[in-house]
């Protein structure tokens, strides 16, 4: 018999299985060690580490699938949930031809999919509301966001078609007139924002770095508040014109389709600084092997095309992402900070914001380019976090009431 395992204590409170205190002895960092044998070294107090190892534990334990002799793990049985999986994508694909074939469409069905493996892949009818929450609440707060539409409309597919009669309501409703499953809140922001030094600092450090591209990438972004994959996805044959940058938001795009989606233009009249930086992607772009795309860098090893209308040279947004961190960790921009702590580009965006409303411009009008539906959303993810405003304070008490000078 193998004997128990000793508990581990850190702070008073006892580890959870494959769990450990960091290697190199630095404070509230952590190493989890994955189902695969590969670990994860991460910064949380202790007691958040904890909270994320156990829920780590659990969906290991759920994920963990127990085929049949004869079954291959992933064989998708007539009749079984992937079996009706695959109907679903046929009749979305049928009936909702827009959806079906919008950018974010195969992020949708792969929700879908992972949550048909993942339960074992049971037979609709099998299919109960306990099953579904034990799996549904070990999942994080952005799975659950992502998936949660992908999910809803599966599962009202299942139901019209009368093949999950043990579910009473769709658990993946949003309506608050019908039961639905609860999900869980937002994590608190830790990512801190980027000020108009660092962000020099990090810009000339890309110089420095050969990082070209990058630089351009960062240009844009400040002077356009364009996302990460809107500037990524900028085409000099396409976007640019004569007279300034035409372009729609990618991600309104894929919300809201092309009819309704956000489209925006920038002319060089209102943007000077614009012109300068087009003109400097486009001399880019010759030394890049004509790369259509404004920010463009070269691979040490070329890559095949992954599309068409792709070049070898494109920089993509992980790639941007990357180079970003490493000219910001070269100058040591909020070093003192854990990793995920630390500005990433998207923040660039976020200063932008500021400086506009620094500017004298509405959070309204902010709002507007920056293709958020409301402007309380800009107000709370992209202004808020730089400068405290202090309001001035008009009233006071009157002496006398004080009795005493």
């Amino acid at each position: 018999m193998a004997r128990p395992r000793k508990p581990r204590f850190v702070d008073g409170q006892e580890l959870p299985e494959n769990l450990y205190t960091d290697p190199k002895k630095r404070v509230n960092y952590w190493r989890y060690i994955r189902p695969d044998g590969s670990s994860l070294t991460f910064y949380a107090p202790t007691a958040e580490a904890i909270r994320q190892a156990k829920q780590a534990n659990r969906q290991r334990d759920l994920y963990k699938r127990q085929p049949a002799a004869n079954e291959t793990v992933w064989t998708a049985r007539a009749g079984s949930l992937l079996d009706r999986y695959s109907d679903w994508v046929g009749w979305m694909e049928l009936n909702h031809p827009k959806q079906a074939t919008a950018a974010r469409w195969a992020q949708k069905r792969r929700y879908v999919e992972r949550m048909c493996e993942q339960l074992n892949n049971p037979m609709p009818h099998e299919l109960t509301l306990p099953v579904v929450r034990e799996w549904w609440e070990a999942q994080d707060y952005h799975p659950q966001r992502n998936s949660r539409a992908a999910l809803r409309s599966f599962v009202n597919f299942l139901m019209l078609e009368g093949a999950v009669p043990k579910l009473p309501f769709n658990p993946f409703n949003t309506s608050d007139e019908a039961p639905k499953l609860i999900p869980r809140q937002r994590p608190p922001k830790v990512r801190q924002r980027l000020t108009l030094p660092d962000f020099w600092r990090v810009y000339d450090m890309a110089g420095e770095l050969g990082y070209d591209g990058l630089q351009i990438a960062m240009d844009l972004s400040l002077l356009t508040t364009m996302r990460r994959g809107d500037v990524c996805s900028l085409r000099l044959d396409e976007h640019v014109t004569e007279a300034g940058i035409d372009k729609g938001v990618d991600k309104s795009i894929n919300q809201r389709g092309e009819e309704r989606a956000t489209y925006l233009r920038w002319s060089y009249s209102h943007h000077p600084g614009l012109r300068q930086v087009i003109n400097r992607a486009r001399e880019l772009s010759l030394q890049n092997y004509r790369c259509p795309f404004a920010v463009s860098y070269q691979p040490k090893k070329r890559q095949p095309r992954a599309k068409q209308e792709e070049h070898w040279c494109r920089l993509m947004p992980a790639r941007l992402s990357n180079q970003f961190k490493e000219a910001r960790d070269a100058v040591g921009v909020r070093q003192d900070l854990p990793s995920d702590a630390r500005p990433t580009f998207h923040e660039v965006r976020a200063l932008a914001s500021h400086l506009l409303k620094k500017s004298g411009h509405s959070s309204e009008q902010i709002a507007e380019i920056c293709a958020h539906t409301d402007a309380e959303i800009t107000e709370k993810f992209y202004l808020g976090g730089h400068e405290r405003e202090y309001k001035e304070v008009g009233i006071s008490i009157d002496p006398k009431l004080l009795l005493r000078k």
